[in-house]
This record gives structure tokens, C-alpha cells and sequence, in this order.
């Protein structure tokens, strides 16, 4: 890691110059911020651009008053970098064309806009989702040719150095962060950081898969220490059950595809089971402090959402109020979700995109969703225990149907480095992938 600043030493510090001047400048970051990224762009520093975009959308999710520029800027910035690829295309050539198992949802997305609540807001947040799924791969295959495994480093060390800036600042000032006396690093809350940690513990995963020699025992032990305290520390037992999904699938994968696929249809028919007896399970292990079990009943009022999501979406079953919708939706009735016991939104990705795109969107989501996973798993085997990990993650948060947010880009870098040639070819060449 210490190779990795000293070599980015100068794009660290243009990060933090992008603090300083958003926390203590006022609208000055508004011009400061474009000037930047146009000399980057004109050195064609391809990286700093995305990783610097990936920070941004990580420092918007924080309840800081210092980085509340970035939930602003982060849209200035998505903008010039899709102006970057319109204006000089040929430097991005062959474009990665991930974003074309998705046109029919998107199609029928902005068809839904017809029948929303606040089309401005929804056109935004549907544009914005283009918009990533377009970047994201075309940055990381573009960065990739150009500077090969050198980026897939950078790109993991900067991530495990977010993480232990937050271990830092939990001793200089607690209050930074904590959250209802839970961890939650830089991150807005504890359950974000949750998210946060198990799709980079996933990213990762397909990094050491696919590259197993880029990183020594020792780096990976760091990087696994960062991860996991991060998760004890937040509580998140999403994040926890996630990561055992993963890790459990991936064993009985790397054994067997069809004893693996067994195995999950048995976790699909015994779900039910567990979801009855886990609580009794947690007491007898001593973890029901660590579990936070008397929330268990209520799913910590995640049932009033789903109850009050679905009352709604049998209004119109086929299709949504566009992108959006379920914000404005639970927005307009905080008071009487409140009065029974929850705060937020839906916490729940397949009821959110139910809401905003129907059922039928729902279907065009989850059809590129599956065909990208299922595609992958011809080139490596932990492909479909993502795809568990994952599914598992957004039954219990909307982050899936937003853009930009800091969890939803570490899934397109996923899907990009597990369906693109470039990646599968280099690592291929080095003999190193494992199936």
C-alpha cells in the first residue's frame, strides 16, 4: 500500500484539494472541480478520472456537513465524463458494450416517466443510471488496456485506504463515525458501510480469482483485516450473511456447479426454516448483543416498508411511476410510517424497481441481470455466488436501483472485469485463472 501512495502521491493530494475547497469554498468547487478533471482528462490520466469519480460518489454518502458538496458535484462529474467519451471516442475504442443486456429495461424506464410524480427528478435519476452503466465499463476496459494490472492494484489498495482512513478517524473524532453508537466509517450510516465492505469483499474476490499472484499473503491479509473490521464494527448482519453466502456457494461451486446449484435450491426451500429459528441459534451462541436480535421481530421496521410497498404496488402491478417514485411515495407518508415504527425508504431493491418501473421493468432488470451472471460463470466459477451474494444484499436495501452511490458502481466494476475479454485474456496469458 505505502507503494501504491507515495507512486499516486499528487492524485491524493487533488483529493483532498477537492475536500478543502468543497467543505470551506462554497460554489468555488463548482468551477474548481471541472478545471481539474479537463487537465487530468488532457493528460489523459484515465484512472485518476474514474478513481476520482469512485471517491466522490463514496464522500456523497456521508452525513458530514464538510463533504456535502459532493452530493451535488457528483452529477457534474458523471457529466464530463460521459463528455469525455463523446469528444475523443476513438481513445475508448472497442467500447465495452455491458450496458446492451439492459436496453429493454431502460426503454421501458423512460416509458415510465409518462405516469411519474416529479419528471424532472425521475428523468435525472433514469439518465444517471445510463449514464454508469455506460461509464463504468468503458473506463475500467479503457484504463485497463492502458495500464494493466497496475490498475487493478491501485484500484484496491485506494478502496482498503478509505477503510482505514475511517479506523483513523474513529479515534481522532468518534462522532465522525458513528451512528447511533455503531460504526460506520466515511460512510452516511452503519448498514451503508455494510454494503460498502461486501461488494468490495466481492471485488475483491474476482480480483484474487482472476489475478491471484497481484497481491502477496500479506497484502491480502491487510486487505481481509480492513474488510472484516469494518463489518464487526458496523453490525451490519446483512454484510455478515452476504459474505457467508458468498463463501459458502463458492466452495461448494468450486467443487461442483450442480452441487452447488443444489445447494442453493435447498436454501431457497429451507429459507423459511432458518428465518424461524435463527434467533434461537444467535442466543445459544452468546452473539444476540452483537446481532442486535430484539430487531429481528420487525426486521428493524423493514416489514412496515415491504407491507406498505406492496399495499402499493397492487395499485398498478405492470407498470411503475417511473425512477424515483418510491422515494416521493414514502417522502409523502413519513408521518404515518413514522407513527408505526420506521424511518426511510423501502429497504428493499426488487420492491423499490417493483415500484418505479413495474413489474415488467422489474423482469427487463433482473433478465440483464441474471444473462450477465450466467455468462460469466463460464469464465470462472465464483461468478454465480456473486450473483447469491448480491441477490441476498438488495433483499434488504434500495441501493440497487440507484446510480450514483458507492455501492452500485463496485457491482458494474464486478460485471465488467467478469464479462469483458480484456480481463479474462490477460489473466488467461499469465495462466492464472482458477477453475
Amino acid at each position: 500500500m505505502k507503494i501504491v501512495l507515495k507512486d499516486n502521491l499528487q492524485f491524493f493530494i487533488l483529493l483532498l484539494s477537492w475536500v478543502v475547497i468543497g467543505g470551506y469554498g462554497g460554489p468555488v468547487i463548482y468551477g474548481y472541480l471541472p478545471i481539474t478533471l479537463l487537465l487530468l482528462k488532457r493528460r489523459e490520466r484515465y484512472m485518476e478520472l474514474f478513481i476520482g469519480f469512485f471517491f466522490m460518489l463514496t464522500i456523497s454518502d456521508s452525513r458530514q456537513v464538510l463533504l456535502s458538496f459532493a452530493e451535488n458535484v457528483k452529477n457534474e462529474y458523471i457529466v464530463l465524463l460521459a463528455l469525455f467519451i463523446i469528444l475523443d471516442i476513438k481513445k475508448f475504442q472497442p467500447l465495452n458494450l455491458l450496458y446492451k443486456r439492459f436496453i429493454p429495461f431502460f426503454l421501458f424506464a423512460f416509458f415510465c416517466l409518462f405516469f411519474t410524480e416529479s419528471f424532472a427528478i425521475s428523468f435525472e435519476k433514469t439518465l444517471s443510471y445510463l449514464l454508469m452503466l455506460l461509464i463504468v465499463p468503458v473506463y475500467m476496459s479503457k484504463v485497463f488496456r492502458d495500464q494493466g494490472e497496475e490498475f487493478i492494484k491501485t484500484l484496491i489498495w485506494f478502496v482498503t485506504f478509505l477503510l482505514f482512513v475511517g479506523f483513523i478517524m474513529k479515534f481522532i473524532d468518534p462522532a465522525f463515525t458513528t451512528l447511533e453508537d455503531r460504526y460506520c466509517g466515511i460512510l452516511g450510516n452503519p448498514n451503508g458501510l455494510g454494503i460498502f465492505v461486501t461488494m468490495y469483499f466481492l471485488l475483491c474476490a474476482i480480483v484474487f480469482d482472476y489475478f491471484p499472484d497481484l497481491f502477496s499473503k500479506t497484502d491480502k491479509i491487510i486487505i481481509y483485516i480492513a474488510i472484516f473490521a469494518s463489518v464487526i464494527l458496523s453490525d451490519s448482519r446483512s454484510a455478515i450473511f452476504a459474505i457467508l453466502i458468498f463463501l459458502v456457494f463458492k466452495y461448494f461451486y468450486k467443487l461442483s456447479p450442480f452441487l452447488g446449484f443444489i445447494l442453493f435450491l435447498l436454501f431457497i426451500v429451507g429459507y423459511q426454516v432458518i428465518s424461524n429459528n435463527i434467533e434461537g441459534v444467535i442466543n445459544a451462541l452468546g452473539l444476540q448483543h452483537f446481532f442486535r436480535v430484539k430487531t429481528f421481530a420487525d426486521a428493524s421496521g423493514r416489514f412496515i416498508a415491504w407491507d406498505f410497498a406492496w399495499e402499493n404496488i397492487k395499485k398498478n402491478i405492470l407498470i411503475g411511476k417511473g425512477f424515483n417514485y418510491t422515494e416521493y411515495l414514502f417522502h409523502s407518508n413519513y408521518t404515518e410510517l413514522s407513527k408505526l415504527g420506521h424511518q426511510g425508504n423501502a429497504h428493499n431493491s426488487y420492491l423499490t424497481f417493483w415500484l418505479d418501473t413495474g413489474l415488467i421493468g422489474l423482469l427487463l432488470y433482473f433478465r440483464g441481470f441474471f444473462i450477465t451472471f450466467i455468462q460469466a460463470a463460464k469464465k470462472t466459477r465464483i461468478s454465480i455466488p456473486i450473483m447469491y451474494a448480491v441477490l441476498f444484499s438488495i433483499n434488504f436495501e434500495s441501493w440497487l436501483c440507484a446510480s450514483l452511490n458507492p455501492f452500485t458502481i463496485q457491482l458494474f466494476m464486478i460485471l465488467t472485469i467478469i464479462t469483458s475479454d480484456e480481463f479474462y485474456t490477460k489473466a488467461e496469458e499469465n495462466t492464472l485463472l482458477v477453475h
